[in-house]
């Protein structure tokens, strides 16, 4: 089955938010379809949570 995603859920994924499991869970052995601006999306997303102290340099390049 075809799964459309966006950025908030694959950000929950990568940085283990609560509902990461649950997720995980429902996409397995799907395809995941998502806009091509996933990539920039991240790398804002990430921006901001490097600015707001909840990331470090380091953590925000290696999950990039």
């Amino acid at each position: 089955m075809d799964v459309v995603i966006d950025t908030s859920a694959l950000i929950a994924v990568i940085v283990g938010e609560p509902e990461r499991n649950r997720i995980v869970q429902f996409t397995t052995g799907n395809t995941l379809i998502g806009p091509g601006s996933i990539p920039w999306e991240i790398g804002n997303a990430f921006s901001a949570m490097f600015k707001q102290n909840r990331l470090t340099l380091d953590e925000s390049r290696k999950v990039l």
